[in-house]
């Protein structure tokens, strides 16, 4: 029987076997609490949901949320029942071969070279605190890193000498990203004006490791001094990065890597090309352009 029991049972093994974020975790509950309830009230097993079960759940989600939140909603279920299988609470997972509902593929919003360059210049590098924050644009330019796994970062992560960082992504995966000159540059300027202590990389007025909804306040404040009226947050500026390197001849498994993307499916969304490089591209190929 499936009850309030075997969900903690399943949140336990999301936090310690599969290592998945509190955020993470949040949402896969919320979802197999949401398609028990629906079970509950309509008469359908839990344990063994036919297909048109699964159907009319669907439908109700088509109501209320996008295809991408309910592909979401199928995956959770999907590992819900795959762990139910393994432990042996059910004997087959209904969810295998449920198909995401058809949905556009958004092309995330990149700013273009120029928009990126004026943006950078925004910080006031005067000051301790205009330092940090060109610092900390100039590494999220140059390495594509979450603002998540930004805020992680320590003094110690950084070999100033190679120009890399040591980066802690998604389920304590390591990866190496690589700093360019300024980013260097603006990081030691950086360290030299704040306190030796602690040892966070970026810290807040209070000289305690910076937050991510600081960051992502410090990205708002200095877009709306530029004349972009595009929204800007750090994931555009993970968004431009990799656009910026595949425009450039970069491979896409490359790209993955430096992403630390599990899946090349979730990088090759950066494949698409600007309409004014489409039109170089054209100019530069076609024989009687």
């Amino acid at each position: 029987m499936i009850d309030a029991k075997t969900v903690r049972e399943f949140e336990t093994f999301l936090k310690v076997e599969r290592n998945y974020s509190a955020h993470t975790v949040r949402a896969y509950i919320k979802d197999v609490e949401n398609f028990l309830s629906f079970a509950g009230r309509h008469g359908v097993s839990a344990e063994k949901p036919e297909r048109r079960d699964i159907r009319s759940f669907i439908t109700i989600l088509r109501k209320k949320i996008s295809p991408v939140s309910i592909g979401r909603v199928l995956s959770s279920l999907r590992t819900f029942y795959r762990f139910l299988v393994r432990d042996g609470a059910v004997e087959e997972n209904p969810f295998v071969g449920v198909s995401t509902p058809y949905r556009i593929k958004r092309i995330p919003e990149v700013l273009e070279e120029s928009e990126m360059n004026e943006f950078l210049r925004q910080p006031d590098v005067s000051r301790v605190s205009g330092l940090r924050d060109r610092a900390m644009l100039e590494v999220l330019y140059a390495t594509g890193m979450r603002v998540g796994e930004l805020v992680k970062l320590k003094i110690g992560d950084v070999d100033f000498w190679s120009g890399s960082v040591k980066v802690m992504g998604k389920r304590s995966k390591q990866r190496f990203c690589y700093l360019t000159d300024t980013a260097v540059s603006f990081l030691e300027k950086y360290l030299e004006k704040r306190p030796p202590k602690p040892e966070a990389l970026f810290l807040n007025k209070n000289g305690t490791g910076i937050s991510d909804v600081s960051v992502r306040k410090i990205v708002e404040k200095y877009i709306r001094k530029t004349a972009i009226s595009k929204k800007v947050s750090p994931h555009t500026i993970r968004h431009t990065f990799a656009t910026v390197l595949l425009s450039r001849g970069c491979d896409l498994r490359s790209v993955q890597e430096l992403l630390g993307h599990e899946s090349i499916s979730s990088t090759q969304i950066y494949t698409h090309i600007s309409p004014r490089k489409l039109k170089e591209v054209y100019d530069k190929t076609h024989p009687r352009a």
